[in-house]
């Protein structure tokens, strides 16, 4: 299924990329929360590569749930 369908083209972004970057907002403010910090305008902070997947892992399982109660609820 698609986020944004054009009747000329199946072409574009998938529901469930769109709601998990939707979510990575909130993913983002839960890195805050746990490092106990307001990151603000600064962005000096080291890059955690398996935090960040682990994340990613997270929205996108937020997005299949998302998709999931559409259906249901549809």
């Amino acid at each position: 299924m698609k986020a944004f369908p054009n009747v000329t083209s199946e072409k574009g972004m998938d529901l469930r990329d769109y709601f998990a970057a939707k979510f990575m907002y909130t993913a983002f403010k839960m890195v805050e929360h746990n490092h106990n910090c307001d990151f603000g305008d600064n962005w000096e902070w080291s890059y955690d590569e398996e935090e960040f997947e682990s994340l990613a892992d997270l929205a996108y399982e937020m997005a299949a749930a998302m998709v999931k109660a559409r259906e249901k609820n549809t």
